[in-house]
């Protein structure tokens, strides 16, 4: 009898630890993944803007329709990142600094997006009382996401003989 006690708090003991490490793979090989995906973006924009020395609009409709394929439940507002001015033509030589941002968003079990307050009191910790709208918002104010921003400062490679 002591044993089978001694054996079922053994597993209720690694229950939760396999659940966390398996959650702790998962993030970095999410991260992993995103990450790569990234760099290859940020490679693509990177060889744009070098070549042009800016980013053409019909490049950039392009690039934000594969950027777009990117979104996903762990990756989200992916875009183009780096100088507000990546769409004026430049001069040879000029630098133009450009890149890919994007937030990442880490998965764990039981996230408490429903509690608001740390509290003993329910009413005030689980928002008794709000509407629905209110309760949403609370819950989007309380998810954590972390940005990658990959930039490239570059020289521009093409010739524009009308630019001063």
């Amino acid at each position: 009898m002591n044993d089978s006690v001694k054996f079922i708090f053994k597993t209720l003991i690694k229950v939760p630890v396999i659940i966390m490490v398996s959650f702790i793979i998962f993030n970095i090989f999410s991260w992993t993944i995103s990450y790569f995906k990234l760099v290859g973006a940020s490679y693509t924009i990177m060889q744009v803007g070098m070549e042009n020395n800016y980013i053409p609009p019909t490049e950039e409709a392009a690039i934000n329709r594969y950027l777009g394929t990117l979104r996903s439940g762990v990756l989200s507002n992916v875009q183009i990142a780096g100088e507000s001015t990546y769409r004026t033509r430049r001069q040879y030589g000029d630098e133009l600094t450009v890149g890919v941002s994007a937030d990442i968003k880490f998965i764990w079990p039981l996230m408490h997006y429903e509690q608001f307050n740390s509290s003993s009191n329910p009413d005030e910790a689980f928002g008794s009382g709000l509407t629905a709208s209110e309760i949403q918002q609370k819950r989007s104010d309380k998810e954590q996401e972390e940005d990658i921003v990959i930039t490239y400062t570059v020289p521009g490679l093409q010739y524009y003989p009308d630019l001063d």
